[in-house]
């Protein structure tokens, strides 16, 4: 991921802020430039498509490129890939089957476990490319990326109403009548003091041991605080909400399977990242790009076709507009059960196998070969 004159980045100083963080902080600028009226309205059918969609939907079904459809990673994780799908259709299945709600509530809480160690994961390949761990006083890496997240979550919980859910009103278990207001106002100050104490002694202690500063991991652990803490507790908006977090999720994650299935190609193909022939080969690296980027967005927009034709009826002047829906919406609740154990299961297995592929041991050797 860059030679060591470029430690402080994940692939490179331009990547890292055009993909990693540009996009990002633009949706923080949208956000604080809407008015409040239009920021207290459901997020639009358009905001929605490219969002959700064309943001978050595709960056499940991109695991397909680093699992399923690579030989070699099928071969490598064969039990998990197998056994994933299984064990979430089961469970899930059963889930809808007694309740709805707890099916819901249930992917909510996956979910989240899930966007936090995203965030936690990004932050701990960013501390092996600098190759160096500064002690700190309070609060320590680990520490302080579950901070910036699970701080958010935690005043989201306990704050009472937002005007915005996970996935379905009532999925999060929040206890909106306890009175502490003046509480939470002294814990979002202590947050942000905790997290800007962090960065001061990784700064500090860089500069004692004239090392260059992590400049990426510190960015990472900003950009995580800031997306987290004004998507969850400064705008109470369902745009604000869902463009801030599924931005900061499905981009960062799409930019590493394609990174990383770029790398493995060049390493079977013998190509180095310096080589002319690199150059040259160029065209062919950014057309596996945009194939993927093509087969995802119409695997997304099929997945949610299937989810607004046979449960919801919500979007049919998007989806119904392209293909006009072949049968009745679902009415039993079997079927309904049936229907939402389906339609979960990319998602659900997105969830486990991706606790295993990233991680950086035996198991995974590329990884430990990009981090060189």
């Amino acid at each position: 991921m860059g030679s060591a004159s470029g430690a402080a980045w994940l692939f490179s100083r331009p990547a890292d802020l055009l993909l990693l963080g540009v996009p990002i902080w633009v949706t923080w600028l949208v956000c604080f430039s809407l008015p409040n009226e239009v920021l207290a309205r459901q997020l639009p059918l358009w905001v929605w498509a490219v969002v959700i969609v064309g943001i978050d939907v595709s960056h499940v079904w991109s695991t397909l490129f680093r699992t399923y459809l690579d030989p070699q990673e099928f071969r490598r994780h064969r039990l998990l890939l197998l056994r994933a799908p299984l064990v979430a259709f089961t469970i899930f299945f059963c889930l809808a089957g007694l309740s709805t709600l707890w099916f819901w509530r249930v992917m909510a809480y996956l979910a989240l476990f899930h966007f936090v160690r995203q965030q936690f994961g990004f932050f701990a390949l960013y501390a092996a490319r600098f190759r160096r761990r500064q002690r700190h006083l309070l609060v320590g890496d680990s520490g302080i990326i579950y901070l910036a997240t699970l701080y958010p979550v935690a005043h989201w919980h306990l704050s009472g109403e937002r005007n915005f859910a996970w996935f379905v009103d009532d999925d999060f278990l929040t206890a909106s009548a306890l009175p502490l207001e003046p509480l939470l106002t002294i814990a979002n100050a202590a947050y942000w003091i905790l997290i800007g104490f962090w960065c001061w002694e990784e700064i500090r202690g860089c500069r004692r041991q004239h090392l260059p500063l992590p400049t990426g991991k510190l960015l990472w652990l900003l950009t995580t605080a800031g997306t987290w803490y004004l998507g969850i507790v400064h705008f109470n908006s369902d745009i604000a909400f869902t463009m801030t977090n599924v931005v900061a999720h499905g981009l960062p994650y799409i930019t590493l399977v394609a990174y990383y299935d770029r790398q493995k190609n060049m390493k079977r193909t013998g190509i180095a990242a310096g080589d002319d022939v690199a150059v040259a080969s160029s065209t062919h690296l950014w057309s596996r790009v945009s194939f993927m980027v093509g087969v995802i967005l119409l695997l997304a927009f099929g997945e949610e076709y299937l989810w607004d034709m046979l449960l919801f009826r919500e979007k049919a002047v998007l989806f119904a507009a392209a293909f006009a829906y072949p049968v009745e919406v679902l009415s039993t609740p079997a079927a309904q059960a049936l229907a939402l154990a389906l339609l979960a299961l990319p998602q659900v297995t997105h969830y486990i196998v991706d606790g295993f592929i990233w991680k950086n041991d035996e198991r995974n050797p590329e990884m430990r070969a990009l981090l060189a």
